[in-house]
């Protein structure tokens, strides 16, 4: 009798530590995401989920705004982002166009209204689908004047 509890004992120490080997094999799950590929195109980066895991591919920076392009690699999107920085207290930032330009042509854009705070104000276009393209983004301030961070 006395050996066959050893061997249960034996045995359900060996299933435990299978199981612990297991748990801790399993790669932590991906984070949900709202859309993938191209239905991304054109929705938002947070509401969709696609901001979780982003980086930062390209940035253009000047001491009024920060330029750069975003990349998902969870859905295969790029979107433009911008920091506009108050020089000073309480002055304007510019408005204008935020561009996601992909070499194709294809855009996702916004348009904002010059804001005045004493805060970094933040915008960002909706998403392009792009696993195979270079994206780049581009400001067009209230007057024309563009910039433009590298391609991506």
């Amino acid at each position: 009798m006395m050996n066959s509890k050893k061997r249960l004992a034996a045995f359900i120490a060996i299933i435990s530590l299978v199981f612990s080997a297991m748990t801790l094999a399993t790669p932590p799950a991906a984070h949900a995401v709202g859309c993938y590929g191209d239905w991304c195109s054109g929705q938002d980066a947070d509401a969709t989920g696609c901001s979780a895991d982003a980086v930062t591919t390209q940035i253009y920076n000047n001491k009024e705004f920060s330029l750069h392009v975003r990349w998902s690699p969870t859905c295969k999107t790029n979107w433009a982002r911008i920091f506009m920085h108050s020089p000073g207290w309480i002055k304007c930032t510019r408005s204008g166009y935020l561009k996601a330009v992909q070499d194709t042509g294809y855009t996702q854009q916004i348009y904002f209204d010059a804001i005045c705070a004493p805060v970094v104000t933040v915008r960002y276009t909706p998403m392009i689908y792009s696993p195979a393209h270079k994206v780049r983004a581009v400001f067009v301030d209230q007057n024309n004047f563009t910039y433009s961070t590298p391609w991506s």
